[in-house]
C-alpha cells in the first residue's frame, strides 16, 4: 500500500511516498518552512508560509530514496 501526502498550494503539489521515507531528514535541512518529521519520523509537508521552489526541490533531490514528487501546474518537475 502507498501511504501518500499530497498536498497543494498554489500551482504547486508536493507529494510524500510515506512508505519510502527512511527519516534521512534532509528535506528538513533543506526546505524547513515546507517539511517536517512527524511523530514516526516520516516526512511530511508542514502547512504555513513554503519555502521558494527552488529549495523545494533541491529538497526532494536531496532525498535518498525519492520519497518526494513536486509538480508545478500539474506538470511533474521531480523526479
Amino acid at each position: 500500500m502507498n501511504n501518500i501526502q499530497i498536498i497543494k498550494k498554489g500551482g504547486i503539489e508536493i507529494r510524500i511516498i510515506r512508505n519510502k521515507c527512511i527519516s534521512a531528514a534532509t528535506c528538513v535541512v533543506y526546505a524547513p518552512n515546507t517539511f517536517d518529521l512527524d511523530k514516526d519520523n516520516i516526512a511530511i509537508v508542514k502547512n504555513g508560509e513554503w519555502d521558494r521552489l527552488e529549495k523545494i526541490i533541491a529538497a526532494a533531490q536531496s532525498c535518498p530514496v525519492l520519497a518526494i514528487e513536486i509538480f508545478e501546474d500539474g506538470k511533474q518537475v521531480y523526479p
